[in-house]
């Protein structure tokens, strides 16, 4: 499971972090919110901790803004508050769970697990971006009255373009999302996945292109409609 930990106790946060990875979990610590927030339009979490008394805003602020921007991560509050009215405020704010300071380990361990099994809710299977609709359900592409079908990777890896417009995808969440499909996936392999998406892209005319970012990864833009450039430009990517 990958975690996102927002606690401004420097010493609590990564005495934390390390448990957590000795056990198993990937865990990228923040100190403040707003580093918090950036994390998350880059990367995708299994679980968000968030600490509710941050020195440079509340984490539930926080909370609400995530859940204002449709992001339904699940988070577990930390709080050095305990009551019931802390708690059932925290909860009504959007928090999936509650973790009273100080704690043991095993039991944050316990409940991130708990977290990471519950089902998300299920998202529409159409999507559409600019002047394109997909089905991920059918795998059918479509730009105005012109249609193209994906196989299984390359319909894996444009619904995970689609789903995060104007977000970077490095490769190594591209292989996450590729693993079960392609066990012996390679950048390489990735690469060619990611050439064949934008090549049925540019030959139905898509307004939508993958631009490679150099050192970085990929990222899903909307372009106008007279700023189209020929199939393939900037291919590469490191």
């Amino acid at each position: 499971m990958r975690v996102l930990f927002i606690e401004d106790n420097a010493k609590l946060g990564e005495a934390t972090r390390k448990s957590l990875a000795r056990t198993g979990f990937a865990v990228d610590l923040f100190e403040t919110p707003e580093d918090g927030w950036h994390a998350l339009q880059v990367a995708p979490y299994d679980v968000v901790i968030l600490d509710i008394m941050l020195a440079e805003q509340s984490g539930l602020d926080l909370l609400a803004r995530l859940r204002a921007a449709g992001l339904s991560t699940p988070v577990l509050l930390l709080t050095a508050l305990g009551s019931i009215g802390e708690r059932v405020h925290g909860l009504n704010a959007g928090a999936d769970d509650y973790l009273v300071k100080p704690f043991a380990i095993e039991e944050l361990v316990a409940r991130l697990r708990a977290l990471g099994r519950r089902p998300l809710p299920l998202a529409d299977p159409v999507i559409r971006l600019g002047d394109i609709v997909y089905d991920s359900a059918s795998r059918e592409l479509s730009v105005r009255d012109g249609q193209a079908s994906l196989s299984r990777c390359e319909s894996v890896v444009l619904e995970r373009f689609l789903r995060a417009p104007d977000r970077v995808i490095t490769k190594a969440q591209l292989g996450e999302s590729l693993h079960s499909l392609e066990e012996d996936f390679t950048d390489n392999s990735i690469h060619v996945h990611v050439h064949r998406v934008r090549r049925k892209l540019a030959d139905l005319g898509a307004h939508v292109s993958i631009r490679a970012l150099r050192g970085l990864g990929y990222m899903a833009v909307i372009r106008s409609a007279g700023n189209s450039p020929p199939a393939g430009v900037g291919e590469r990517s490191s």
